[in-house]
């Protein structure tokens, strides 16, 4: 069963849904289509760690919760194969290789207000020069990817920086936390904007 809120991201749904419009989709993929479902995605994960204090879904549930997202959004619309068009797997709704995903545990080693002071509005044009926020998001993946315990020798000296899978992964994970500090079109507005400057590198 899936435990995602999706009364939370109702709107964002709803627009995902005209975004990946059935045949039209595969022609917007990486412009529109993709980064608002990714989006919708990420948005939809860090509202109900509001409740369920967790920033990832058990892959077992990633399973569900995914299978819904594509009914939900078939059913308004959407192509039927946004999973494979969008390159999105169940995995990526999960904590991959991050070795924080507990709300709490995240809390406490990140530097939120730096965090949030330089995610909390995203301007266009300034964020695709400057990377402000993609910085700071980098940043505290990285301090999350840090504090696994393995990557540290007894004496705390770190053995080696984390892979780059670990720090995507981890990047993921700051993005759901981001959008659960931050309303639903709010988080939408931060994530597309930042999608948008990748695309147009």
């Amino acid at each position: 069963m899936c435990t995602l809120n999706f009364s939370a991201a109702e709107n964002m749904v709803a627009v995902t849904a005209v975004d990946c419009w059935g045949s039209f989709a595969p022609f917007l993929a990486n412009v529109i289509c993709c980064p608002q479902l990714q989006a919708t995605l990420t948005v939809l994960i860090g509202q109900s760690s509001k409740t369920s204090g967790v920033l990832a879904l058990e892959t077992k549930h990633a399973n569900y919760c995914l299978s819904d997202v594509q009914k939900i959004l078939t059913s308004q619309g959407a192509n039927e194969n946004l999973q494979k068009i969008c390159a999105i797997r169940p995995s990526n709704l999960t904590g991959g290789s991050c070795p924080i995903t507990d709300v709490n545990e995240f809390e406490s080693t990140v530097d939120l207000s730096k965090l949030l002071a330089a995610c909390e509005k995203v301007d266009a044009v300034k964020e695709c020069c400057s990377q402000v926020c993609q910085s700071a998001v980098s940043e505290a993946a990285r301090r999350i990817a840090l504090s696994d315990s393995s990557l540290s020798n007894p004496m705390g000296i770190p053995n080696s920086p984390p892979h780059s899978t670990t720090i995507d992964d981890c990047m993921r994970v700051v993005y759901r936390w981001l959008a659960s500090r931050l309303d639903p079109d709010g988080a939408k507005q931060v994530l597309r904007r930042i999608s948008n400057c990748n695309v147009n590198k």
